[in-house]
């Protein structure tokens, strides 16, 4: 069994606990951040805590403030009592809204815990195919990286029970928006595609290194709302996500791509930015 951060003290699993009535268990009122450690240190830690300080401004809550400083020895302490110091980690920090009233976002009785654990999922490319629902544009919750999450779940669920690994979503305009569990970008004429914020999607730490990326080696990246025509005209299609970096696409519905040398290049930089710094 693993060691577990809990509000400040180190438990086993085993003694972890929650109330019965804490709203990030019975609503999904939590949010949280899935970070990626090499060789013991996590990587893009400010830029996981900034989109966890922008999240909790978008729920309304005031009541929690959010170290780099602290949280990065919280997490270098995490993995050393995990005994993941070497390697590729899973850092998992959760923010629940605790027990309170429902007409209440922040209640004063927020907490967080962190858990730790190895990476084994292979970067192999991916089948996908199309989502038969589409993201709302309008939700409240659209782009936020909450506790419920049940959305996702069910469409990688029905994903494998289709025979593919992953889901494309649209959105209710008709526009590509994401896949479950990451961001999407088209390669099309030596240029990267990739849906802007206003479609819904995520705010993915990947995907906006992916885009700072391109800048710096002159690759010309356009982020813009992008028809089902786009990605039907797309030389290539990958997803991007912290802990797997950036994915190449095997295949969509029924068309197959070859790994384009774009996204070879692509992968590169993502690999140069993220063991270099943690040799």
């Amino acid at each position: 069994m693993g060691i577990v951060w809990c509000d400040g003290s180190f438990i086993g699993e085993r003694d972890f606990r929650i109330s019965p009535q804490d709203r990030g268990l019975c609503h999904g009122l939590s949010l949280f951040e899935t970070i990626l450690a090499v060789n013991g240190v996590p990587c893009l830690l400010k830029e996981h805590l900034q989109r966890l300080r922008l999240g909790l401004e978008r729920l309304g809550v005031t009541s929690v403030e959010l170290s780099d400083t602290g949280l990065h020895s919280v997490i270098m302490a995490l993995l050393k009592k995990n005994a993941l110091e070497q390697g590729l980690a899973r850092i998992r920090l959760t923010i629940s809204m605790g027990r309170g009233p429902l007409n209440r976002t922040d209640s004063g009785d927020a907490w967080a815990w962190m858990t730790a654990a190895s990476v084994t999922e292979p970067n192999a490319p991916v089948k996908m195919t199309a989502a038969p629902w589409k993201k709302d544009t309008q939700s409240v919750l659209r782009g936020l990286k909450v506790g419920n999450y049940a959305e996702h779940v069910m469409a990688l669920d029905l994903a494998r029970r289709e025979g593919f690994d992953e889901l494309l979503f649209y959105n209710t305009s008709n526009e590509l928006c994401e896949a479950a569990m990451a961001n999407v970008f088209l390669i099309r004429g030596g240029v990267l595609f990739t849906p802007g914020l206003d479609s819904g999607c995520l705010a993915g730490i990947t995907r906006q290194l992916i885009i700072s990326l391109a800048a710096a080696h002159h690759i010309k990246c356009r982020e813009k709302p992008l028809s089902r025509s786009d990605v039907d005209k797309a030389e290539g299609i990958f997803l991007t996500s912290s802990i797997k970096g950036p994915v190449w696409v095997s295949s969509f519905q029924s068309k197959s791509y070859e790994i384009h040398p774009l996204f070879d290049v692509i992968r590169t930089m993502w690999c140069e930015q993220m063991f270099s710094a943690n040799p």
